[in-house]
């Protein structure tokens, strides 16, 4: 069964105009009742989700089918960054599936990744899922960097693998450089690794650093190592063979305890 990562774009409240006053209260009504944010990570359980949706709408004053969910974040400075789910969510999540786009991870830095904890027993926690974050700005600035290099190449030397991967990543970084190209520079960006979490085995997540892995190798190509480079890709390529494997092989199963109020189960 294929298993989904997801490239989530929050805009900022301070550019949102529609329904700005609905959003508002909203994550009023959410920061009260779970005392936090409604993040892509957030889990209910058993009637949670129900209960939740019952209280909002008397808070709201509006039947619960006319309510409209997102996820939300604050952050450090104050202001508050959401994504509204529903029919146009589509505008500011991107799905893939059974594996990550390498021109997802260069959208951000290793020293962004951050981890899910799950408890492990006897008051021990463990890794269950790897995230990232950042603004737009720095996203830009790196897509900028690589596709410089990407530009300078001399592929007299490069082989015909090496060659075939660098044209693909130049065009999906080209595609990506026009989807944050529409957005306000301070808006955040998530790199959620989602459903993939739960094929890459707990003690291999902390050395899943699939970032730090393309910068190296874009570094490498800048500076003309491509057999190094080469060397890298095919090491790359092999760890994200045997998730994606996973991903078709682990039998589908229901939880009926676990919902999330958003379409990235």
């Amino acid at each position: 069964m294929s298993k989904k990562s997801a490239l989530i774009l929050y805009r900022g409240l301070d550019y949102i105009e529609e329904n700005k006053s609905y959003w508002e209260r909203y994550i009023k009504f959410h920061e009260l009742y779970w005392d936090g944010p409604a993040t892509s990570r957030s889990i209910f359980y058993g009637r949670e989700y129900e209960e939740y949706k019952e209280s909002l709408s008397k808070y709201l004053e509006i039947e619960i089918s006319q309510i409209e969910d997102c996820l939300f974040t604050k952050h450090e400075n104050g202001r508050y960054y959401l994504v509204p789910l529903g029919v146009n969510s589509n505008e500011y999540i991107l799905e893939h599936e059974n594996f990550i786009l390498p021109e997802w991870f260069l959208l951000f830095d290793d020293s962004e990744k951050r981890f899910l904890y799950s408890h492990a027993g006897d008051g021990a926690v463990q890794p269950a899922g790897i995230f990232y974050n950042t603004n737009l700005a720095n996203s830009k600035k790196r897509l900028q960097e690589v596709q410089k290099i990407l530009e300078s190449l001399q592929d007299n030397n490069i082989s015909k693998e090496l060659k075939i991967f660098m044209e693909e990543l130049s065009f999906g970084i080209s595609e990506i450089s026009i989807w944050i190209s529409n957005f306000p520079e301070d808006n955040i960006l998530v790199l959620n690794y989602a459903e993939l979490n739960s094929v890459i085995h707990q003690f291999a997540l902390k050395n899943e650093n699939s970032v730090r892995d393309l910068w190296e190798f874009i570094n490498l190509i800048g500076a003309n190592k491509y057999d190094e480079a080469y060397t890298n890709l095919k090491i790359y390529k092999q760890k994200w063979n045997e998730i994606s494997q996973k991903c078709l092989s682990t039998r589908q199963f229901s939880d009926s305890k676990k919902i999330v109020p958003s379409d990235l189960q």
